[in-house]
């Protein structure tokens, strides 16, 4: 890498960070949308979650990533961090969410152009349910995923379902608020039958706790009446 180009990420590095440092000292955004006030807690990730997802991006080499749940930016921005350390040039992250101009008032968003990555994200502004598929028949492909969308067992089944097809072999996928009964259900079945495996649980925590799957390294061979009760 040139110095030039090091010198870029160096500075690129720094703008995310100053955003991500200003984010959890704060608290609060003023969306320039409507002049809304929001707080960013304790919707938004914990600061301990945000460098945990950047470690594990950073670890797995991640240069395409995706997210369910972009919400107000800040585990993007954690995402996108770990993209930029890694020093790929071609990297790029997909954030689907459908409230972003509802609910979060384009938050999220204006977080991102703040820190420079605007260019770097995707954003679907459609339902997971919607959006995944799609792009399993445009046949894109995944290093990582980050999964905080739709909380209910159904939601997070189905959202597994389809980023278990997105996330490339043996590729990692990290869960939020693996606290929530629902969460920890759902990610139970894929351990059981699919054989997936925990890398990682967080500490018990009531409102953000995580835990990190990696997807099977072998190819599904079940026969059609498998079934493992979990």
């Amino acid at each position: 890498m040139s110095s030039a180009n090091s010198e870029d990420r160096a500075a690129a590095l720094r703008k995310v960070r100053t955003v991500i440092e200003r984010m959890v000292r704060d608290g609060t955004a003023v969306a320039r949308s409507d002049g809304s006030v929001h707080d960013l807690f304790p919707v938004a990730v914990s600061a301990a979650e945000g460098e945990a997802l950047r470690g594990w991006v950073v670890r797995e080499a991640a240069a395409h990533t995706i997210e369910v749940g972009l919400g107000y930016g800040l585990s993007t921005l954690f995402i996108c961090e770990g993209l930029l350390a890694s020093g790929d040039a071609a990297a790029r992250h997909i954030a689907v969410d459908p409230f972003q101009a509802t609910r979060f008032a384009g938050c999220g968003l204006q977080f991102l152009d703040e820190a420079g990555l605007a260019e770097m994200v995707e954003h679907c502004p459609e339902e997971s349910q919607i959006a995944l598929p799609r792009l399993l028949s445009e046949g894109r492909s995944f290093d990582f995923a980050f999964v905080d969308g739709n909380h209910r067992f159904d939601g997070v089944f189905l959202d597994l379902a389809y980023l278990g097809r997105l996330v490339r072999t043996g590729g990692i996928l990290f869960l939020d608020d693996y606290q929530l009964p629902a969460v920890a259900r759902a990610s139970a079945f894929y351990v059981a039958n699919l054989g997936w495996t925990i890398e990682e649980i967080s500490p018990d925590d009531t409102l953000h706790q995580w835990a990190v799957l990696r997807t099977a390294k072998l190819p599904d061979k079940r026969p059609f009446d498998y079934y493992v009760d979990f």
